[in-house]
This record gives C-alpha cells, structure tokens and sequence, in this order.
C-alpha cells in the first residue's frame, strides 16, 4: 500500500535530500511515483529545479561490478573526481581491498 504524502511535506523532503532513492525512502514512494509527483510540482510551480534532483530520471549506479576481463566502475560514481576517460592506474590489491592509484 503506498504512503500518501503532500504536496508540502514531499517538497520539504525534495529541498533537505535532493537525491531521488534518499527521497523515495524518506517519503514511501516509488521513483516513478516521485517522478510524477515532481512533474506535477514543476507543473504548478512550486518546484522550479527539478533537475537538482539527483537520479530522478536517470538511473544512479553506486555498484561496481567485476566482469570477466574488466572491473566496472559507473561514471556517476567518479562525477566528482578529478578522473578523466582515459586516465590510467596502478593496482594495489590488500585485505579484500582494491585499490587504484592514478599514474
């Protein structure tokens, strides 16, 4: 059963998390729940920025994954780095750790 939660209380919860899943917990709603409810708030304007939201319509991976011949780490993970595409690393690999050093 979904948590109802007002236009009010959703849009304080939006300004103290701005992070669509930290959102979606706080309130008990779905992301496309809270992606509609964003597009009615936008639509009213009483929320003028939804894209500060983040991961409301995109998804945000925090997994990284190791595959056969690689190990994955999602760009959304290193947005606020300074790594580039490209960039090279040393590996160091010490107590179920792995850990990478750039060149």
């Amino acid at each position: 059963m979904a948590v109802k939660i007002s236009d009010t209380a959703l849009l304080k919860v939006i300004q103290t998390y701005k992070n669509a899943e930290k959102i979606c917990k706080e309130a008990g709603i779905t992301l496309k729940t809270l992606q509609t409810r964003v597009a009615k708030l936008t639509y009213k304007n009483i929320l003028s920025n939804p894209s500060d939201i983040v991961g409301l319509y995109r998804p945000v991976s925090n997994r990284v994954k190791l595959n056969q011949n690689s190990i994955i780490i999602p760009k959304t993970k290193l947005e606020d780095s300074d790594f580039d595409t490209g960039d090279t690393f040393e590996i160091d690999i010490r107590d179920s750790r792995i850990i990478l050093t750039k060149i």
